[in-house]
């Protein structure tokens, strides 16, 4: 165990907290390993032990934020509502996450648009997760008779692909000073009238 009496996984931790006020304060690009570990009283051999480099550092953060994203998602599909609102609700509420980030941290959502740009792992297991719960969800709604003859795995793709401009990290900043929830709602209305999933 370290001099700060701190376990690995709190070292990890902490060094994320240190890295988001550093990211900022200063911006990502002028996050060093070794301020980090002398924001933790660590030595920079200390702090290698448990990220590789910079980037390695910049990933737990915007990975953070991805495990943040997917839990408020599941949130939604553990709730007892009829299954077409929930996906209205996990749309927006994933739409709304990429929004506050760009508004309310944007050295954080430069990072991990770099990080998402060059599909690192965590990245995909973010998207695979995604997957899973659309899939969920469209499970749920043929279960409740919401959807008729319909393959799972293909909807959750149609529903994925018809919202990419409201949530593709790209996208979300460069139409940032729109307010474009009434088009999320409608493009995604007529995607599910279009799946059959409302009557």
């Amino acid at each position: 165990m370290p001099r700060t009496g701190l376990t690995p996984d709190e070292i990890k931790e902490k060094a994320i907290d240190a890295t988001i006020v550093r990211m900022r304060n200063d911006g990502f690009d002028k996050v060093r390993l070794v301020d980090i570990a002398k924001d933790l009283n660590l030595s920079h051999a200390a702090l290698y032990a448990h990220f590789k480099d910079k980037t390695a550092l910049l990933d737990a953060v915007s990975e953070r934020w991805l495990l943040q994203i997917d839990e408020s998602l599941e949130a939604i599909c553990r709730k007892e509502k009829d299954p077409i609102d929930k996906i209205v609700l996990w749309m927006l509420t994933l739409h709304r996450a990429k929004i506050a980030k760009v508004q309310n941290d944007p050295e954080l959502y430069k990072a991990f648009d770099i990080s998402t740009a060059v599909q690192k792992p965590f990245s995909k297991k973010h998207m695979e997760t995604m997957h899973s719960q659309l899939v969920e969800l469209v499970n749920e709604a043929l279960s409740k008779r919401r959807l008729k003859n319909a393959d799972s795995e293909n909807i959750a793709k149609v529903l994925h692909a018809a919202m990419l401009a409201f949530h593709h990290p790209k996208l979300v900043s460069q139409y940032i000073n729109e307010k474009r929830e009434p088009l999320l709602r409608q493009v995604l209305d007529s995607v599910l009238v279009g799946l059959n999933l409302k009557a």
